[in-house]
């Protein structure tokens, strides 16, 4: 089985693919987790990196997305968490987690215990400047996404991680995607 998880800073990923894939026994693979390879290559922190060869070298997505999709053609039994492998691996289950703007904020404070006005400006910019920039590299994609574009949308507002594993469990039985 082949889920990939679309998401926004502070939606609560990170704890579900966790919960989800020990759960399901699945391999989890992040671009998150590759973009960090592509830093330490680069002797540069996450931002550092993000900030220049990312945000100013549009090869630089075409490489990450490249590796995201021969991945998923590659291997299967995996979560995929990212915020286009849902479009460059299609043969995927799509799992779109959406949570209110000021809870996402408060779990980044709780989380990384910034100021919360920063936070809340960091993060404001940042969505801005990918979706200027996916949707400069890559026309034909909406970004963010519509929801429509999942098989399973799931609001991480006010239920927690196990609620929503329990959730994406449930749909992937319902659906019959377990093989």
């Amino acid at each position: 089985m082949k889920i990939t998880m679309f998401w926004l800073a502070g939606s609560g990923t990170s704890t579900v693919w966790k919960l989800l894939a020990t759960k399901l026994s699945l391999t989890f693979m992040s671009t998150w987790n590759m973009f960090r390879e592509y830093a330490a290559e680069a002797w540069m922190s996450l931002y550092e990196f993000e900030n220049t060869v990312a945000k100013h070298d549009v090869n630089f997505d075409k490489k990450l997305d490249t590796k995201t999709e021969k991945y998923g053609e590659e291997n299967d039994d995996f979560i995929f968490e990212s915020r286009l492998a849902w479009h460059f691996i299609p043969d995927s289950l799509k799992i779109y987690l959406d949570c209110d703007v000021e809870e996402r904020y408060k779990r980044i404070h709780q989380r990384e215990w910034w100021d919360i006005d920063k936070i809340i400006n960091n993060n404001s910019v940042r969505e801005k400047e990918l979706a200027e920039r996916y949707n400069q590299v890559y026309p034909e994609i909406v970004f963010p996404p519509k929801k429509e574009d999942f098989d399973i949308c799931i609001d991480a507002t006010s239920i927690s991680p196990e609620e929503i594993v329990e959730h994406i469990i449930a749909s992937i039985n319902k659906w019959n995607f377990i093989s």
